[in-house]
């Protein structure tokens, strides 16, 4: 972890920055460059600021008295002049120079209709990808967007369009804008409300009524009665992402069905791996900052920056303040409760997915809509705008059953907000209503947008719900059901037929469609009716699946599995006795994550899966043939909770171990490439070593000192380095049994021993 970071600050993600760098205990320093600077970080809670514009000299001299060994540029996207000098300072002084980037683009949904753009999909409203839009017009419903790639070539856009002009964009680039306008009088321009800003106005030839003084944050609605009062026929605006109110000032200019004119922030022009065009320093998101500057892995997961708890100071800001999750039920306002209409007709602004607020009766409601989600996304919204005082948070169904209300309340409350929360109706309890099931016979399990064996819970409940991500994937879900219903009584999915129930017989599988709404269909269906029209790759619609699996219960509660069931070759197997011993000493529970090493055919993959629909196997093995008998037994068995990998175990645990604070990962071996998620291993079973035995269990002990190791020795020297790996790694006494067993086959009139190797099953 780095000692000392030296921050060029000012904006919001320096703050966030900060923060994140406080609350990981890393020292740092943050730089502004004016008194209002500073007061913005000190109430913040920021402690080390230091004020004052700087040349590169200047910097450099701070850096080298300091002792910085790693420079953050988070000034604002436009500062390119700033950054330059900060670039220059640290090539000067070798200090590391990282360049933090801002979302620039706008969040709310735009539809690019000019072929020209090179463009023609929806860009989606809360996906935070940047609004590309290229040199040229865009058209959406009555907004029309000119980007442009600097100042001077937006302003000779706006001496084009005739009407009055209002300038969005600061007072800082005011003389060049004026230059190109032949008709002053014409131009209105919004600035901050101090000394500089006005003097700056007045030097570009603005008076009077022209110049707007005021201070942001400016919602929507003020947008929109700041363009009716000048009567404005176009903005200019920077692409300055949500930090610099760009999505209010779209959907205002919207409304108006005024033109925007789009200056392009320098970092549009990033290509895929986060470079400038034509530049050689390389952006980087919050995430991958932090993770730069060392700050422990484990707060950042998929991209997204897993926040400490807020600073105290915005905790007690929020004090006071309060916001409503509610669940808006499974379909349309006929399963609105009287709660939570109260609660719409109340709000003033009003979160949401997209297809969630497509569905709200929109009568009698006077609130904004924004199209935001994630508890994150809605506090970082309510913060940059503050004057939202009476905010609710929609989602589908109940907030009690696998929702992201969960998420968000954790949210909120750590941010000092009061929540208070709404049950809505749940589309499971609608679908039950309709198939006329009693809720608490059946169970219930989420497949939504989550890693789940579906295959296992049909296996094993009689009567099951299922909440799939898709229609497409409730096609897939139930085309596993009818393969898994094929399996003959000890769970076995083979050639062998049940009469009824290997035809599928004594399973029923109905698919609840739009449920609450005018397209709700209630579809049973049977295996040939399930081919690709089912549902196709594009259905938008929700739907909620029921399997009714009569035979469930007649599963063994201990499902042993005999040799000869398993798909076989010249891979050496664990035998059946000894499986059951060693499952038996790794006591698996239902979170168990077990890596099975040197896993041969499977054998012990299968019965540990099998065990419980929860648990995960890894199992891990280098020989090709080995690896695809693994496979074969896995799909033969269904047991979807078996990630197969193949490598060297002790190279595959050490790249594994590297990973194991990564929720996804993409593991290479000779040529094997294996994407998942990686967990850390609570149990192994270790079948073979390859005389790795030592490195194996040090690995293993290093991903998780508390694992449970159950090894199977058959030679004398295995045992030997086995005890002697123990006694130098100091473990606890271990628990070592020796078990012999024979088999009996009859020959001729009588039954002879077949005796099977010996093997000592030593459990640490």
């Amino acid at each position: 972890m780095r000692d000392e970071v030296l921050i060029f600050g000012g904006t919001t993600e320096g703050r966030e920055l900060a923060a994140a760098l406080s609350a990981a205990g890393v020292q740092h320093l943050v730089s502004v460059a004016t008194d209002y600077g500073k007061e913005i970080e000190d109430s913040f809670g920021e402690k080390n600021v230091i004020v004052g514009r700087k040349n590169a000299d200047e910097m450099a001299e701070l850096m080298a008295t300091e002792g910085f060994t790693v420079c953050v540029d988070a000034t604002h996207p436009f500062a390119t002049l700033v950054s330059a000098e900060i670039k220059k300072a640290c090539e000067k002084t070798g200090v590391e120079y990282l360049r933090l980037l801002r979302d620039t683009g706008a969040k709310i949904e735009l539809m690019t209709a000019s072929n020209e753009c090179g463009f023609d999909k929806e860009i989606e409203s809360n996906c935070r990808k940047r609004m590309m839009l290229w040199n040229a017009d865009v058209v959406n419903e009555s907004i029309q967007i000119v980007t442009c790639d600097s100042v001077m070539s937006a302003a000779k856009e706006l001496e084009k369009i005739s009407g009055n002009i209002l300038l969005l964009t600061g007072s800082k680039d005011l003389k060049t804008i004026m230059a190109e306008i032949s008709d002053k009088t014409r131009v209105y321009a919004r600035v901050l409300p101090n000394i500089e800003s006005i003097t700056k106005c007045e030097e570009a030839g603005l008076r009077g009524k022209q110049i707007i003084a005021m201070q942001g944050p400016f919602s929507k609605d003020m947008n929109v009665v700041l363009i009716n009062e000048i009567c404005a026929s176009v903005i200019l605006t920077k692409e300055s992402g949500a930090t610099g109110g760009l999505d209010e000032k779209l959907l205002a200019a919207r409304e108006c069905g005024i033109k925007v004119v789009m200056i392009k922030s320098p970092e549009s022009r990033l290509d895929g791996s986060g470079c400038d065009v034509g530049a050689s320093v390389k952006g980087y998101s919050l995430p991958e900052v932090l993770e730069k500057l060392g700050v422990d892995k484990k707060r950042v997961k998929s991209g997204e920056i897993v926040k400490e708890s807020n600073s105290l100071n915005e905790v007690k800001d929020n004090i006071g303040k309060s916001i409503i999750l509610a669940g808006i039920g499974p379909g349309d306002a006929r399963y609105y409760t009287r709660e939570l209409e109260d609660a719409l007709e109340n709000a003033d602004v009003i979160f949401g997915a997209k297809s969630i607020l497509e569905r709200v009766d929109k009568n009698r409601i006077k609130a904004e809509f924004v199209p935001l989600y994630m508890g994150k996304d809605i506090l970082e919204f309510l913060n940059e705008y503050p004057n939202y005082k009476k905010p609710l948070a929609l989602f589908s169904g109940d907030i009690c059953l696998c929702s992201g209300a969960k998420n968000a309340a954790k949210v909120f409350e750590g941010a000092g907000y009061g929540v208070h929360k709404i049950s809505g109706i749940s589309s499971v309890a609608l679908f039950a209503n309709r198939l006329g099931l009693g809720l608490e016979d059946c169970s219930i399990v989420s497949a939504h947008g989550r890693e789940c064996n579906v295959a296992g819970y049909i296996a094993e409940a009689k009567r099951l719900i299922i909440l799939p991500s898709s229609c497409a994937h409730a096609g897939d879900i139930a085309r596993t059901a009818f393969a898994v219903a094929k399996i003959n009584d000890y769970g076995r999915n083979d050639s062998v037929k049940v009469e009824g129930f290997g035809e599928c017989g004594d399973l029923k599988i109905v698919i609840g469609y739009e449920l609450g709404t005018a397209l709700e269909r209630i579809l049973e269906v049977s295996e040939n009716e399930l081919g690709d029209n089912l549902f196709s790759r594009e259905e938008k619609g929700k739907c909620l699946l029921y399997i009714e699996n009569e035979r469930a219960g007649e599963m063994p509660v201990i499902r042993g599995i005999s040799d000869d069931e398993f798909v076989r070759g010249k891979t050496p197997m664990t035998k059946e006795e000894i499986r059951a011993i060693s499952i038996r000493k790794l006591g698996l529970s239902a979170d168990s994550v077990l890596y099975d090493i040197g896993a041969g055919t499977g054998s012990v993959s299968v019965e540990a899966a099998l065990l419980h629909p929860d648990i995960k196997v890894c199992a891990i093995e280098r020989n090709d043939e080995a690896v695809e008998l693994i496979k074969k037994n896995k799909e033969k068995f269904c047991t979807d909770n078996i990630t197969v990998i193949k490598g060297e175990a002790s190279e595959v645990l050490e790249k594994m171990a590297e990973n194991t604070c990564i929720s996804a990962f993409t593991y290479e071996c000779s040529g094997s490439v294996v994407e998942g998620e990686l967990l850390v291993p609570t149990h192994a079973f270790i079948g073979g070593s390859s005389g790795n035995m030592r490195v194996i269990i040090e690995i293993l002990k290093k991903m998780n000192e508390n694992i449970r190791i159950v090894i199977n020795c058959v030679t004398l020297e295995t045992l030997t380095e086995v005890l002697t790996v123990i006694k130098e790694g100091e473990f606890a006494e271990p628990d070592i049994v020796q078990v012999s067993a024979s088999r009996y086959r009859k020959v001729g009139e009588y039954h002879m021993a077949d005796a099977i190797n010996p093997v000592y099953i030593v459990t640490i």
